[in-house]
């Protein structure tokens, strides 16, 4: 009996020696995992950049090719662009007049009443 407390006390010095060890194990693990997670995160944004990038550069020579065509039209046609211009420019004051009257008139007729 006296060799029992002996025997406990070694036997408990034993779990806690392998419980540190698995511990320090897992957090190796972790240490891993973290790395793992980060490299994955990065090698995504930097995709998502060069995705983004390859994307804008399209839109980009899109808008110019574009561009170049409506000057190209405006060159060979400078009075059509002027008639389309004053076209709009005319409907537009047109719509402004007309919600502007509509909003200061006085006799506003309600249909919900």
């Amino acid at each position: 009996m006296a060799n029992a407390p002996k025997a406990a006390g070694l036997n408990i010095d034993n779990v806690q020696k392998a419980l540190e060890k698995q511990i320090a194990e897992l957090r190796g693990e972790i240490g891993k995992i973290n790395n793992t997670i980060e490299e994955r995160g990065a090698r995504l944004a930097r995709e998502a950049i060069e995705t983004a990038s390859a994307r804008a550069s399209r839109a980009a020579k899109r808008l110019g090719t574009q561009t170049q065509s409506v000057r190209e039209v405006a060159r060979e046609s400078p009075g059509a662009v002027t008639l389309v211009i004053g076209a709009a420019a005319l409907l537009g004051f047109t719509i402004g007049v007309a919600t502007g009257m509509n909003i200061n008139s006085q006799g506003r007729r309600r249909y919900w009443n």
